[in-house]
This record gives C-alpha cells, sequence and structure tokens, in this order.
C-alpha cells in the first residue's frame, strides 16, 4: 500500500538491508581491535603481580556472578520491551520472546559493526519490514529507539562527568571529549523526531561523508509523525534506555564484588560511562581494545586494583560481548540476512488474471467448496509474531514488571541482596510481584469476562462446506472456502468471484472510493491495480446490494486489507478518554521525574548512603505512579461491559463506555427504535386507492422471489401474500437489486399468462415513478401526465400523513433475454400503492423522558418521507422543533448545517452520506454524539458517530462498525446503558482523582522530609508497603455506589481540574503531613524508627479517609459507598494500627508506638479530614455550582 513506502528519491532506502560496511573493512577493524585489546592485557599483566590474579579467582563469590547474568539478562527484556512498547502505540503487536531475540541480534550488529548503536537498529528495521509491517510504524521506531538512546547516554554521561569533577579525576582532554559527545548526541536525538514527516530535509542530508548517519536520518523522514514526535513515547523510551545503561554498570559493580573487592558505586559508573562513550565513536567493533583500556583506567581511578580492574573488565566483555555473539551471529543471519518470516503463508501471484478453473487446482478447492476436514487443516494456528493473542496470566504479570521504575527497584533489591541485606531485598521483591499478581489477576478475569461478551456478536461468514451453505466464525474462513455474499454482508477475506448478480460492493475503507463498484466474474489484467480488478473482493469491505459466490484466496495478515481490518477490529480509534488518560500519565510522569531527580541529587549532596538513596528515590517514583491503574480500568470497565450485558446491551469497544456516558445527542432511524418494528402490510392498493388483489399478487411475487437481504418490508409482504394463488409454472429470470441510489427492486419473471416475461418493480413511490411512463387507472392505461402524476402524489401525501410507510408497485412485458439490468427498467405501467403501518412503542413516551432528564436529546435521521417521520415523531411526542430533509442538506454548506443542525429533531428522506455529515456537524459543535442504526446504509455513520449502537439481527458492517450491539431493539436498554456508561465513568475517575491527590501529597511531603530530616523519613519498603495497602481499598471502587445526581447530566474529562484537584488536596496532605512531623519532632526527637513508625501510621490512615472524602461531592456523611469499599477500608485501618507492633512491622522496621504518639497521629489524622472536606466544598463551589454538576468538574472528583 501506498502508506507503507518510502519515495526513492531519499537517499539511502532503496539498498536497506545491505550491511553498511564492506567486509575487507570489517575484517581491518577487528584486527585492530584484537590487536589493541592483547596491548592492553599485556599491560596490565607487565603493572600487575600475578598471583594477584590467582588469589582473585581463588576467592571469587558464585552468588554475585549469578546476580550479575541476572542483571545483563533483563537489559535485552528493557530492549525489547522498547519495541514493543513503540510498536504497540502504532497499532502492532510484538511477543515478548520475538522481542526479545531482536535485541540480541540488535546488540550483535551493534557491536559486530562500529556504528554507535545505528546499525542494529537498521537490522531491526529490516526484521520489521520484512514483516510486512507499515513502513511509517517500523521508522518510528527507529527514529525514537535512536534518539532515547542518544538522550539516556547524554544524560549519563552529564553525571559521569559531574562525577569525575568531584572525584578529582576529570582531566580537561576527557572532559572536552565528552562535552562533545553530550553535543553531538543531542543534535542527532533532536533531530531523528523532527525529520519525521520532513522530506523536503532527505534532499539536503550528505549522502557520501558519514554515509550511515546519512542513511538513517533519510529513512527517518518517512516516520510516522504522530509517532516519532510524541514525547510520552520518547520520555517512556528514554526511561527503557537508562535502566539498560544502570542494569549493564550494576552488572560491572556486581563483577567486581564477585571478585571479592569492594568499590564505589558513583565511581565505577562514571567509569563505565567513560568507557562507553570510547565504544561509541571508535573505529573497532564494540570499541574493542578500546573500551577495554579506558575502563580498567577510569576503574583504577576509582581505587580498584589493576587485578580486579582487568578481571573484572574481562568478565564483564565475556558477559555482554563475546558470550552473546554466537546466540546474535546466527539469530541476526537467520533474522536479518535471510527470510524473517519463512511460515508465513505465499498467495497465489495474480490470482485475478488466470483462468478461475486453474486458481481452483491452485487453492486445491472445488465449485462446491472444502470438506470440514479440509477446512480444518487449514485453520493451523498461525506463528506470525505479530498476530494478537489473547494474554495469559503470567504474561500480564510479567507487563506489570516490565517497567523502567521496576526493573531499576529489582536491581537495586539485587543489589541489596548481594550486600547481605537479604531481608530488605526479599521485601522489595514480595511487594513488586504481589502488586504484579493481583493487577494480573484482575485484569485477566476482566478481559476474559469481556473476551466472552464479544464473541456473542462476533462477525460471520456463510461458506459452502460439504456441498451446503454453513454459517461459520468470520475466524473460521480460509483459502478455498467457496463463500456466498449478499446484500449487508461484511467480507471476511480476499477472493476472486465466481458467479455475481448485480453485486455492488463498497470499498471505501480501502480504495477511498466513495462509490460502490460492481463485481462480475471474468479476468483482470496481471498490472491491474486494487481499483481495477472488478473480479475480486477484499477483505473488510462489504456488499451494499446484490449476491455473489466466491473463491476465498487470502484471509488474516496475507489479505490485502489484512493490518487495517486487524487495527479496526482490535485497536480503535482512540476516545476522549484514552487521550485524557495519556494526558494524565504524562503529568504524573513529569512531576515524577522533577521531584525524584531533586530528592535523589540533594540527598547524594548530603552524603545519605547511596544505595538507600536510589531505593528511596525509585520507591518514592512508583508511590507517585498509579501502578494499578490498567488494572482498575478493567475491572472497573469490565464489570460495566458485565452489567450492561446483562440489560442486553453488548459492548465491542470497551473503553466506548465513557463516551456513552458523555453523551448528549442520540441520532436514531424510527423503526424499530420509536415504534415496534412489527411492520404490517395494512392494504394493497390501485392507484385510486382501492384494494386490489393484483397489486399484491405482484408485490408478493417480489418480495418472496428476491434474494438480497432480508427486510421487514419484504416479510411483511410475504405473510400478506402467503395466501394468494401465484400463476402456476411462474419462474424467476433475473433480479436487479435493491440499492440506496435508485431505492427500487426489481424482478423479471416468466412463464407469465398473456404477458411471457414480466419485470416487476417496487421501491420509493418518487423513484419508481421516475421509470414509470403510464398508469393503470380502474383497469385502464393511459400516459402518466401531470393531472395523474398530481393525483398520485395527493394520495401519496395523505396517507404519508396519516403514519403510513407508503411505496409504489409497477409492471411491464419483457422480451425474452439472458440477462436484465437497470438500463431496463424503464416504461414502466404505475400499478398503485403498498401500504405498511408500524405501531409506536407503548412506553416510548416514558422512554424519552428518561432521557431527556438524563441530558440527552434524541434525533430523528430517516430514508423515509418527511411526512411520517413527522406523523411518528408527533405520536411519541417528540419535540417538532425544525426539520431538514434532504433535499435541503443537498442545497446546504456544512457552516449552515452546524449552525442548524443542534436545533433540529427531525431529519429526513437523507442518504446515508448525508446522515454522516449531520453527525460530523453535531460533533463539531461540541456535542458527543451517538447513533442507533441497524441497516447498510448505517455503517458510515455508525463509524463516524462517537457512539455506535447496532442491534444483534442487524446486518454484519453494521455490527461491525458498532461500539455496542443491542440484544434487543429497545430505546429504553439504551437509556440503561447510558447510566451504566455514566457510572463506570465516574468510578474510574474516582481512583483516579483519591491516586493523584493521595500520592501527590505523600511525595512532596517525603521530598520535603528528607532535606530537612537527618535521616530518610521513610525507607524504601515502608513506602512500597504504604502503596501496596492503600491500593487493596481502591481495587473494590469498581463497585462502588455512584451518586444519583451526577448521573443525570452528561459528563466529559477535563484535564484541566484533574490537574487542580490533584495539586490543591495534595497540598493539604502536604500541611498536615508537615503537622505530623512537627509533632513527631516534638515528641520522639531524633528517633528515625519511631519517627518512621508514626509517620507511616498517619500517612496511611489519611489516604484512606481520602477515599471517602473523594468519591462524593457531597458531604461524605450523606453519601453511601458499597459495602465492600466500607469494609476493606476499616480493615487495612485496623490492619495500620496494629502493624507497629507485630512481627511483620519489624521486618519493616516499624516500632509500637506510645499511646500518646498513637493519639496524636490520630488526632492529626481526624483533623485532616475535616480540612479536607472543607476544602472539597471550598473547591466545587468556586469551580461549579453544586446543583448544576458540569461534567468536566464533577468528574474531576469522580462524584
Amino acid at each position: 500500500m501506498a502508506a507503507d513506502t518510502v519515495s526513492p528519491e531519499i537517499p539511502g532506502t532503496d539498498r536497506l538491508e545491505e550491511p553498511p560496511f564492506s567486509r575487507s573493512a570489517l575484517w581491518i577493524t577487528w584486527l585492530l581491535g584484537a590487536a589493541t585489546l592483547a596491548a592492553v592485557i599485556a599491560m596490565a599483566l607487565h603493572l600487575s603481580d600475578v598471583e594477584s590474579f590467582m588469589t582473585l579467582f581463588m576467592n571469587a563469590q558464585p552468588l554475585w556472578l549469578i546476580a550479575a547474568v541476572l542483571a545483563q539478562s533483563l537489559t535485552y527484556v528493557a530492549q525489547g520491551q522498547i519495541f514493543r512498547t513503540v510498536l504497540a502505540q502504532g497499532g502492532q503487536a510484538l511477543t515478548r520472546w520475538p522481542a526479545i531475540r531482536l535485541s540480541l541480534v540488535k546488540l550483535f550488529v551493534d557491536q559486530a559493526l562500529p556504528s554507535s548503536g545505528i546499525s542494529g537498529a537498521f537490522a531491526v528495521v529490516a526484521f520489521f519490514i520484512r514483516l510486512g509491517l507499515p513502513r511509517p510504524v517500523v521508522l518510528a521506531c527507529l527514529a525514537l529507539d535512536l534518539a532515547g538512546y542518544f538522550l539516556a547516554y547524554v544524560a549519563s554521561v552529564g553525571v559521569a562527568v559531574l562525577i569525575l569533577m568531584v572525584q578529582g579525576h576529570a582531566s580537561a582532554p576527557l572532559v572536552a571529549a565528552c562535552l562533545a559527545f553530550i553535543c553531538v548526541g543531542l543534535i542527532l536525538a533532536l533531530s531523528g523526531p523532527r525529520l519525521a514527516g520532513n522530506r523536503s530535509l532527505a534532499r539536503r542530508i550528505p549522502g557520501q561523508r558519514f554515509a550511515l548517519v546519512s542513511k538513517a536520518l533519510a529513512l527517518l523522514t518517512g516516520a510516522d509523525v504522530r509517532l516519532a514526535r510524541s514525547r510520552l513515547l520518547l520520555l517512556r523510551v528514554t526511561l527503557l534506555e537508562l535502566a539498560i545503561i544502570v542494569l549493564d554498570s550494576a552488572t560491572l559493580w556486581l563483577l567486581v564484588l564477585a571478585l571479592g573487592v569492594s568499590a564505589p558505586a558513583l565511581g565505577l559508573f562514571a567509569g563505565f560511562m567513560v568507557a562507553s562513550v570510547v565504544r561509541s565513536v571508535g573505529i573497532m567493533p564494540g570499541g574493542l581494545g578500546a573500551f577495554e583500556g579506558v575502563l580498567v583506567v577510569t576503574l583504577h581511578w576509582a581505587g580498584v586494583d589493576l587485578a580486579v580492574a582487568l578481571s573484572a573488565t574481562l568478565l564483564f566483555r565475556g558477559l555482554t560481548f563475546w558470550l552473546p555473539m554466537v546466540p546474535g551471529l546466527w539469530m541476526a543471519r537467520r533474522e536479518w540476512l535471510h527470510d524473517a518470516s519463512p511460515t508465513r503463508t505465499q498467495p497465489q501471484a495474480d490470482y485475478w488474471s488466470g483462468p478461475i478453473e486453474q486458481l481452483f487446482i491452485d487453492c486445491n478447492s472445488a465449485p462446491s467448496g472444502l470438506s470440514d476436514e479440509q477446512a480444518r487443516a487449514r485453520r493451523q494456528p498461525s506463528n506470525h509474531p505479530f498476530k494478537q493473542r489473547p494474554q495469559g496470566f503470567m504474561s500480564l504479570a510479567l507487563k506489570q514488571l516490565m517497567t523502567p521504575l521496576v526493573l531499576i527497584l529489582m536491581t537495586g533489591a539485587i543489589i541489596a541482596l548481594v550486600i547481605g541485606d537479604w531481608l530488605d531485598a526479599a521485601i522489595v521483591w514480595c511487594i513488586v510481584a504481589l502488586s504484579a499478581v493481583l493487577s494480573a489477576w484482575y485484569e485477566n478475569r476482566a478481559s476474559t469476562a469481556v473476551e466472552q461478551l464479544r464473541n456473542k456478536v462476533a462477525a460471520r461468514a456463510t461458506v459452502v462446506r460439504d456441498g451446503k451453505s454453513r454459517d461459520v466464525p468470520a475466524s473460521e474462513v480460509v483459502p478455498g472456502d467457496v463463500m456466498l455474499l449478499s446484500a449487508g454482508s461484511l467480507i471476511a477475506a480476499d477472493g476472486r468471484i465466481i458467479e455475481a448478480t448485480d453485486c455492488f460492493v463498497s470499498e471505501s475503507l480501502l480504495t477511498g472510493e466513495t462509490f460502490p463498484v460492481e463485481k462480475m466474474p471474468g479476468q483482470s489484467a496481471p498490472d491491474s491495480s486494487l481499483v481495477d480488478r472488478r473480479n475480486c473482493v477484499f477483505m473488510g469491505t462489504s456488499v451494499r446490494s446484490g449476491t455473489a459466490r466466491l473463491l476465498v484466496t487470502r484471509h488474516a495478515e496475507d489479505s490485502e486489507m489484512g493490518a487495517i481490518a486487524h487495527a479496526l477490529s482490535s485497536r480503535p480509534p482512540e476516545t476522549e478518554f484514552e487521550r485524557g488518560l495519556r494526558h494524565f500519565g504524562g503529568l504524573l510522569l513529569r512531576i515524577m521525574l522533577v521531584i525524584t531527580i531533586v530528592v535523589m541529587g540533594t540527598n547524594i549532596l548530603l552524603q545519605r548512603p547511596p544505595l538507600d538513596t536510589l531505593l528511596f528515590a525509585i520507591a518514592l517514583s512508583i508511590g507517585m505512579s498509579p501502578e494499578l491503574l490498567p488494572a482498575i480500568l478493567s475491572i472497573t470497565l469490565a464489570k460495566g461491559a458485565q452489567r450492561m450485558a446483562a440489560k442486553g446491551v453488548i459492548v465491542r469497544h470497551l473503553n466506548s463506555i465513557e463516551n456513552l456516558g458523555s453523551m448528549d445527542v442520540l441520532c436514531t432511524d424510527k423503526t424499530g427504535t420509536l415504534t415496534r418494528a412489527l411492520v404490517v402490510l395494512d392494504r394493497a392498493v390501485d392507484v385510486w386507492g382501492v384494494a386490489d388483489a393484483h397489486v399484491l399478487l405482484l408485490a408478493t411475487l417480489n418480495a418472496t422471489l428476491q434474494t438480497g437481504m432480508r427486510n421487514a418490508i419484504d416479510d411483511a409482504i410475504a405473510l400478506a401474500g402467503k395466501d394468494v394463488d401465484v400463476w402456476p409454472g411462474i419462474v424467476k429470470r433475473d433480479e436487479i437489486p435493491y440499492d440506496f441510489v435508485r431505492k427500487r427492486l426489481s424482478i423479471i419473471v416468466g412463464n407469465v399468462p398473456h404477458t411471457g416475461c414480466l419485470m416487476i418493480t417496487k421501491g420509493a413511490v418518487e423513484t419508481v415513478l421516475q421509470v414509470c411512463t403510464h398508469a393503470q387507472f380502474r383497469g385502464q392505461t393511459c400516459a402518466l401526465g401531470a393531472a395523474e402524476l398530481a393525483a398520485i402524489g395527493e394520495r401519496f401525501a395523505q396517507w404519508s400523513e396519516q403514519g403510513y410507510r407508503v411505496l409504489g408497485i409497477a409492471s411491464r412485458a419483457m422480451p425474452e433475454q439472458p440477462h436484465y439490468g437497470k438500463q431496463d427498467e424503464t416504461g414502466l405501467t404505475f400499478l398503485g400503492f403498498l401500504l405498511f403501518f408500524d405501531p409506536p412503542e407503548p412506553e416510548i413516551n416514558d422512554t424519552l423522558t428518561a432521557l431527556e432528564r438524563l441530558g440527552v436529546q434524541v434525533k430523528i435521521i430517516s430514508g423515509d418521507s418527511h411526512l411520517v417521520t413527522r406523523h411518528v415523531a408527533q405520536a411519541v411526542g417528540l419535540p417538532d422543533l425544525q426539520m431538514l430533509t434532504g433535499a435541503q442538506l443537498m442545497q446546504m454548506k456544512d457552516e449552515a448545517l452546524m449552525r442548524l443542525a443542534p436545533t433540529t429533531t427531525l431529519f429526513a428522506e437523507v442518504d446515508p452520506n448525508q446522515k454522516e455529515r449531520i453527525i460530523r456537524a453535531l460533533q463539531k459543535t461540541g456535542h458527543v454524539v451517538g447513533y442507533l442504526g441497524d441497516g447498510i446504509n448505517d455503517a458510515p455513520a455508525l463509524q463516524t458517530a462517537d457512539i455506535g449502537i447496532s442491534v444483534d439481527h442487524a446486518a454484519d458492517v453494521a455490527k461491525q462498525a458498532a461500539d455496542f450491539v443491542l440484544l434487543e431493539h429497545d430505546l429504553n436498554i439504551v437509556r440503561e446503558g447510558i447510566e451504566e456508561g455514566r457510572h463506570t465513568f465516574a468510578n474510574t475517575l474516582k481512583y483516579l482523582s483519591i491516586v493523584s491527590s493521595a500520592n501527590f501529597g505523600n511525595m512532596v511531603s517525603m521530598a520535603l522530609a528528607s532535606l530537612v530530616l537527618p535521616f530518610l523519613p521513610l525507607l524504601a519498603k515502608q513506602i512500597l508497603l504504604n502503596n501496596f495497602l492503600a491500593d487493596i481499598p481502591s481495587m473494590s471502587i469498581a463497585s462502588d455506589n455512584v451518586d444519583r445526581e451526577w448521573e443525570r447530566t452528561p459528563h466529559r474529562w477535563n484535564m484541566i481540574d484533574i490537574r487542580n484537584f490533584m495539586v490543591v488536596f495534595g497540598l493539604v496532605s502536604s500541611v498536615f503531613d508537615m503537622a505530623t512531623f512537627g509533632v513527631l519532632y516534638l515528641m520522639v526527637g531524633v528517633a528515625p524508627e519511631l519517627f518512621r513508625s508514626g509517620w507511616f501510621v498517619e500517612s496511611l490512615l489519611t489516604q484512606l479517609l481520602t477515599i471517602f472524602i473523594v468519591r462524593t461531592y457531597k458531604p461524605f456523611y450523606r453519601s453511601r459507598p458499597a459495602r465492600l469499599l466500607l469494609v476493606s477500608a476499616v480493615t487495612i485501618a485496623a490492619a495500620t494500627v496494629a502493624l507497629p507492633y507485630s512481627v511483620v512491622g519489624q521486618w519493616f522496621g516499624l516500632i509500637p508506638l506510645p499511646a500518646q504518639l498513637l493519639l496524636a497521629v490520630w488526632a492529626v489524622s481526624l483533623f485532616y479530614a475535616a480540612a479536607a472536606e472543607l476544602t472539597k466544598r471550598v473547591f466545587y463551589h468556586r469551580s461549579v455550582a453544586a446543583l448544576t454538576l458540569t461534567s468536566g468538574h464533577t468528574s474531576s472528583s469522580g462524584a
């Protein structure tokens, strides 16, 4: 597809997969590196005593060596997580093992080729492109990987220079070299994302000198701009790169400890970074020789003996350079130099151009279809690494652990274990593991429940198996299947047309073509484009009219639209709620980074223990981050989906639940929503309005013989005409299917007495009259003149005003011919009318009133007559404020429609494109718009609306475009769904508000306390325990009660109020934390253990009180919480008070509190509760009047 290509004019894109160095040059650099390494070893041996080497290895500690291996293994996991993070944002999925495998390939190529990390990135890009990923997404991954790599190195080298300056080892040449690296690194890091999408710059990049860098920069111009320039994504990638650097330096430190020598961690880190600069800019592969030499020297500066420095350096290089070479070389040859996807099924080349008989042979199929055994054999599970698979429990748990902060924290725990502090290490590991397991368990339960609900409305297809048509899930269609299509079918695979009857297919999702394309059997040229392949249909498109029979040739990832269809089915467009969560996460991340860096830097300057300071800073960051947010969201949304399913609403896109609660305009057709959808043929009459059996006979033939999509109109005709005497020997000759442009359907029948062949046309009165030249008045046929048309129009208007839906019926004698088309619909005789009646729903008035009380305005968008539409609206009590017809919309510009749409209640006689225009106009005026529809012509509107709602018996294309599927066509179910959506949204925002305000306050308090107290206010393990216990009651917020006042109006995400709420309540919490510091300092003085125990209890109690204060905008004692929330909070509060007196509390460094101190802590907590309640009232009073409860301000509290 065009989106996946890069212009060949951009330098460097035409030879992407070739290694950027000649073999002779590589051999020279390797030999030079080996000679340099030999010289370094010889020099170190000359300056050291050989016996000291023997002593070192005799005293080696295997436990530390194992810890070093574990730390180094985590670097590959972190690198793989970078690929997964970026690709996930681009709508692609990569499983964990292929990601780790690719990180090994990248390491090998980076080490083998001196290219500052660029060659390895090329290897990964080549692999991704071979797998068929969209090139812009792949190049965005390249841009972010390189930018994050250089930013992480720039920051780390800057810290290393500062450390060397403090230690007195920063010579002028060394500082100058590091500063030069920092400048170049910043330029490369910042230029990569800026080049994305700017192809005009590509031609200015020099292509001769610095060829590899030029090639990389040129490639970046084809990257996806949205991904490549995402600051939040770049920050996440940079943090993962920093985690890799920390893990590498930790590996070196652990190896030094394994040799039985203690070394300063900061000095070792500085030496490692200086050596890494040399490795990156040197001409030797992997800095061979130069890295070892510089690292030995810098380690010696840090006070490490030369023998230890050389031994640790060689061990480090063996572990990080030589050992991964063998698997890296094998995987690189397999993934880069050879086909990266040998198992991928290759479709037949030019399957659209050859004879259909040969195609059946190639597919090992037949016109009678496959057998069940053949189909099962072809449904082998794909091992394609980008295929979405349901995540199991272990995968979800590992996902919780694969964040940069957690990886660094676990590394710190490993260090603590190595230096003998096994209890602290075990506590940190246990708390992290418990959090991950708890989150994964809830998320797994939620995803399983939602998947079961979603399967109830999964797309299906009709195929021929064992010679019989069979309805199967669309996912079970395989190449070689013979598939049957009719109007409304969503096409489940690419295929070649075998036979077709006036088959028109909408291909707008694939080709951008607005109008449906006619499909027919035949052969296309081998070089024909997608648009010109009229003998093929493609996955993800839909049949607008007619029928067809096709041979499936490609499916899933092999199809032309496989990537797009996958994105539509598993990754819907980002909702307003998802955007809000992303911005919220970015806000917390920025605050967390600033406070953490300040706290860590200040404590280092105050000469606090480095390991304790590192663990404290990391635990502080984790305390600020809402680590259970994914689980809370999954639980809340899944419970909401289950409650909605119990009421008859199946949720297809989980994050759309919030949009349903935000909806303030609901657009719907009248049939089946406002009316009972029990369409009854009341009368079949002639032009004068007199009952006519001949008109009923022709209508019955038309309805029963048509083979398009079944509908209520035809069913009503068939039921009314079941006793009609049909002419003996009647046969169907052909059919001209219904479409939304002609709005009529014609059947040609043979063996008609006295006529032979007869065309019978049924459809909208005005469109049937367009092809009529005569009319039959009381048995006499006469030409249609102005008077006759006026008489017909008068009767049509009269019946429409009475609420009847009126269709016209016409006929014409036809000559025998092999095929009939739309061009034959001419010269017909108008015979009469079909009058249908659909009574209103008996309780629809109450439902509309309830929707109005919920702040939802109902608008009718119908293709029916404006007279019928007005009658139905009046019958159900809708306010008849204003009406617009399709003809008026055609003459109206978008600006005028935007002004009129909000005040217009009725839209009549509109076509599918006009439905979409109306919804867009409402959205542009600030409304959150829902659309309820079940027809083929509703699919564009369902896709455009903020909330698409369909029904279980709807056309496949309508159900797949919808966010929600109703098991019953009942507007009252929609009302219940809106209430449930608001309930779910409220509980989600409660968690965000509670966690952000409480965690922000605690983080500020601990940061300030660590600066003024002569000791750390809380240990890392105490922070983690505090955070873990506070999260337990939060897990029950998903089932909490919601104030009825909050559910009465639509609510929308308001990031500003969330931020303001967090700051205001966080600062109030900090003020009382400072008061607690003062009380503790006055009562216990400088007693770290007692101080920490008192603050631990106070901090947790105030967090628990915050839950009940923040969960409602009303006074907390006037809003009843759910029983589970109340019980869990009280239980945790009791456990918090008892913990310092228990053995478990001693493990965490907590000691019993004197009675006076415990009373003081309780008093401060109660004063905090009173102050928080007062602050809440002032906050809401200044934000919005409590009775109006506008969405943005009240949603901040979660109500």
